[in-house]
């Protein structure tokens, strides 16, 4: 329930910023992307990830999905992006911060099952086995860089982060995220 929960508010707010998008596009007459993107997210998470530009250096993030890879199903993050080094006019580097909310698990309990980080978590993904993961929060830390292309509707980023978690199944991981984007 709180996953549904969290899905319509994500996709609620998602449509709000597509319709301010729209009014802002309208009224403009330039050629190039809108503030909105949306699009599909790789690795940490592997999902939904949509991004609204707040002005050239500034930008929030958020992704939906599942955390395939170590001891996490189901991920959802906010970050607020710093551009702080334009390469070109299409390459940029970027860090930022923010939350995350992570079912985390992954421990056995008692005899040893599942220690480790990251094992089991395939076998456990798909059973319902829900005395061994949690909802988690923290703090997701990411460094990255982007790619436009010339007329900057489409997007291609790949970062690096670090998520520590404070509540629930505490703990530190790191990873990689693929992300690509199409403006509105």
């Amino acid at each position: 329930m709180k996953k549904i929960f969290i899905l319509v508010i994500f996709l609620f707010l998602q449509g709000l910023a597509a319709e301010e998008s729209k009014a802002a596009s309208n009224s403009s007459s330039s050629g190039s992307g809108g503030k909105l993107g949306l699009g599909l997210t790789l690795l940490g998470p592997t999902g939904i990830t949509g991004k609204y530009l707040l002005n050239d250096k500034l930008s929030i993030e958020s992704s939906l999905g599942l955390g395939v890879l170590g001891r996490g199903r189901f991920h959802l993050h906010g970050v607020l992006l710093y551009n702080f080094y334009q390469i070109n006019d299409s390459l940029s580097l970027y860090g930022g911060g923010g939350a995350v909310l992570e079912e985390r698990g992954g421990r056995g309990k008692g005899s040893g099952e599942g220690k480790g980080h990251g094992r089991g978590n395939i076998l456990h993904f798909f059973q319902n086995d829900r005395d061994n993961y949690e909802n988690s929060l923290g703090i997701r830390a990411p460094v990255g860089i982007s790619w436009k292309n010339a007329d900057k509707k489409f997007e291609l980023s790949a970062e690096v982060y670090v998520n520590v978690f404070l509540i629930g199944r505490d703990g530190v991981n790191a990873g990689l995220a693929l992300a690509g984007r199409y403006y509105f």
